[in-house]
């Protein structure tokens, strides 16, 4: 075997990540929210950059407002006429499970030990309001014994919500009944052993097992089904903050036409600091601090350069669905076409990645509502008539019939692609079934009811 050495000439084409590639893509990628958010990081980071959002201040207003803010002590509507606190002039603090669960405990007749063992036990549930933290573990850090611990969980547990500090879904639900009042030794074995039969409607099952009849088991099975299998999640999930979804492009009609436009409203619009500009057309600057305004003018610009570049995407994909669309933009959700990435990019002469970016995280407000860019992008199903319809207008045909159904005769994946190709929509079963599951529809068998 023969190694020479030599030099040989090539030619092949290579992709070169740049940073200003690199920062337009991932400019391009985020949602409104996001690039705010880098906006605000930038500016930060970079002296030559100012951001400013343009929105109009009644400032007349705003200045009585002031005014008449300093002319009242903040507590003065506490106090009604009489100098007595007026409760409805009070706001509410923000609390939460955990300190209304103590403020419970603290109103009954407990010692010390037991109020800071009940504490502890309130302490280490979750947000769902189980104890996961073992009853060994728990009795090992206080230096307790198993009466005084389970006197404190009995404590506890009688708390409302109904159902919390239970060490399984199973205790969850019979201290529910227990709290209610409900005594039955049946009720209480089904939810200890057979909740997965309940779950499932397998009534037959419970009522040979049991040797109940049908009205009694159907009884028990709406009874456990109206108990609350997670007693703090309410609690927790009402005082979650929201998240807002804000729209990158809003479409209206204007003059027949469908015009879609950016959503400039609340913006960040940037430009260069003036000062920096002065300090490179001074000749005596110094040659350093020069070089630094150099590159950060560089990075700065850059940064505008791509967030124009951004917008121009996004409007040019908002376009292209508008105009293919229209059909939905006039009559509703059941007329949206079959759209793909690949057929948009041939459109628009860029690369489907291009439009994934564009399309990621970004939102459109139209006549019928907010919707997510992707959401116009789906697959096509022929029809007998030759015709093409989307799998979005499919998904809505077979939410609809299941919402017509019989509940003691709920329609099964098979019959709805019957009921499909009656309408010369040709579905297969298994397609029925994993559009019925994407719509969060639980199965015939898990949707009948007696």
């Amino acid at each position: 075997m023969n190694f020479n050495n030599g030099i040989e000439l090539t030619q092949s084409q290579k992709l070169i990540m740049t940073s200003q590639l690199r920062q337009s893509l991932k400019i391009l990628n985020m949602n409104k929210v996001e690039l705010e958010s880098e906006i605000v990081k930038e500016v930060e980071s970079n002296p030559l950059l100012e951001a400013e959002k343009s929105s109009e201040i009644n400032w007349e207003q705003y200045i009585n407002d002031m005014e008449n803010t300093r002319k009242h002590n903040s507590y003065e509507n506490v106090f009604n006429n009489e100098n007595e606190v007026d409760l409805e002039n009070l706001i509410k603090s923000d609390s939460n499970i955990y300190d209304d669960l103590k403020f419970q405990v603290s109103l009954y007749k407990l010692d010390n030990s037991e109020r800071m063992i009940c504490d502890y036990i309130i302490d280490s549930l979750d947000e769902d309001g189980y104890l996961k933290v073992s009853d060994y573990e728990i009795m090992e850090s206080l230096n307790i014994d198993e009466d005084i611990f389970e006197k404190c969980l009995i404590k506890v547990q009688n708390l409302e919500p109904s159902g919390v500090a239970a060490r399984s879904l199973e205790e969850c639900l019979i201290i529910q009944i227990n709290n209610f009042g409900i005594v039955d030794e049946i009720l209480e074995s089904i939810i200890r052993h057979d909740l997965k039969l309940i779950a499932s409607n397998k009534y037959k099952d419970i009522c040979k097992k049991y040797k109940i009849t049908l009205q009694e088991c159907k009884r028990f099975s709406d009874l456990i089904k109206d108990l609350n299998p997670k007693p703090c999640e309410g609690y927790f999930s009402s005082n979650k903050e929201s998240i807002y979804v804000q729209p990158d492009v809003i479409v209206e009609k204007i003059e027949n036409e469908f015009i879609a436009y950016l959503n400039e409203k609340d913006s960040y619009k940037l430009k260069i600091n003036n000062f920096y500009k002065e300090v490179l057309k001074n000749s005596q600057a110094d040659k350093d601090a020069k070089d630094f305004i150099k590159e950060r003018l560089n990075s700065a610009l850059s940064l505008m350069k791509n967030i124009d570049s951004r917008k121009s995407t996004i409007l040019r994909i908002a376009e292209s669905i508008v105009k293919n669309q229209e059909e939905f933009l006039n009559r509703g959700i059941k007329y949206i076409k079959p759209m793909t990435m690949k057929d948009l990019a041939e459109e628009l002469n860029c690369h489907e990645s291009t439009i994934s970016r564009g399309v990621n995280g970004k939102y459109m407000l139209t006549p019928f509502g907010t919707y997510e860019f992707k959401y116009f992008f789906n697959s096509s199903i022929e029809t007998d008539n030759n015709e093409v319809i989307s799998s979005v207008s499919i998904k809505n045909m077979i939410r609809d019939k299941i919402k017509a159904e019989k509940k003691d005769k709920p329609l099964s994946d098979d019959k709805i692609a019957k009921l499909l190709k009656e309408q010369g929509i040709n579905v297969a079963r298994r397609t029925v079934a994993k559009y019925r599951e994407e719509l969060g529809i639980l199965s015939s068998s898990k949707r009948k009811k007696c």
